[in-house]
Order: structure tokens, then C-alpha cells, then sequence
């Protein structure tokens, strides 16, 4: 499974919500980013359009994959 994964490396995704702590200061709804990578976790590191680098959590944050 975690191979299958790593194939969403190079994949769009635009965020919807990141359930978060505000004080953590979450990445902005609506906010497009591409995944650099998949760890054994299962979370994707994601490069944002605003030039931060976050995870995105599949079980936690609202997503969708864009087709690129």
C-alpha cells in the first residue's frame, strides 16, 4: 500500500481545510500545493503555493487531488 502512495509524488492537491490548531498558524483554505514526498506514516509533504512546506494529513485534512 505505502507503494501505491508514493506514486501521489508530483500529484496537485487543493486544500479545503486543515484541521488544525489555529495557533499553529494552518495552511489557508483554498491554497494549492504539489506533494515532494509520502512518508511511512502515510502523511504527504506537500510544497504550497504560498512557498510554505506542510504536511497534509489524508485521515485529518480536507482535500481533493487536482488533475495535472
Amino acid at each position: 500500500m505505502l507503494n501505491d502512495l508514493k506514486q501521489l509524488v508530483g500529484k496537485q492537491v487543493l486544500l479545503h481545510l486543515m484541521n488544525d490548531d489555529p495557533k499553529t498558524n494552518p495552511i489557508p483554505p483554498n491554497t494549492k500545493g504539489t506533494i515532494l514526498s509520502v512518508d511511512d506514516m502515510g502523511y504527504y509533504k506537500v510544497q504550497w503555493e504560498n512557498g510554505r512546506v506542510l504536511n497534509l494529513l489524508p485521515d485529518e485534512d480536507e482535500f481533493e487531488f487536482l488533475d495535472n
